[in-house]
């Protein structure tokens, strides 16, 4: 066999294998939980100047709700992520869009050691739980 058709086929092959490759995606994550660590949730958000809500995951009572198809958990998806700089809102739906299932209310802080949040989730109409949060 000549030594180009050696070559030939593993570059081809590389070449196809790049333009299917995914593009990398640079995340942050921000994780929160209430007084009592029996409720947490964590959202990826991707980096930049606005936010842009990858993922959510939350246990609040025993219950479990994710947005990531696939994980353990209810599956929810994302209905609204707004931040005005100063209180960051995402609601949560069912996937069917007929109701709410989960709103979660960030007050950012700024510090310049770590970014803090404090807030609240709420599950439907149950009463909201206060939370805490770091991340950016």
């Amino acid at each position: 066999m000549p030594i180009r058709a050696k070559f030939t086929k593993p570059v081809a092959a590389a070449a196809l294998a790049l333009m299917w490759a995914a593009p990398a995606h640079a995340t942050v994550s921000i994780s929160c939980s209430d007084m009592k660590f029996d409720s947490s949730i964590d959202i990826v958000l991707g980096a930049g100047p606005v936010p842009n809500v990858f993922s959510v995951s939350l246990s609040v009572g025993g219950r479990e709700f994710t947005t990531g198809a696939g994980l353990p958990g209810e599956p929810v998806d994302i209905a609204q992520a707004f931040d005005d700089g100063e209180v960051f809102r995402i609601d949560l739906v069912d996937p069917q869009v007929t109701r709410r299932v989960a709103a979660i209310r960030l007050l950012r802080g700024d510090h310049d050691t770590a970014p803090l949040q404090i807030g609240f989730v709420q599950i439907g109409e149950e009463p909201p739980i206060g939370i805490s949060c770091v991340g950016p």
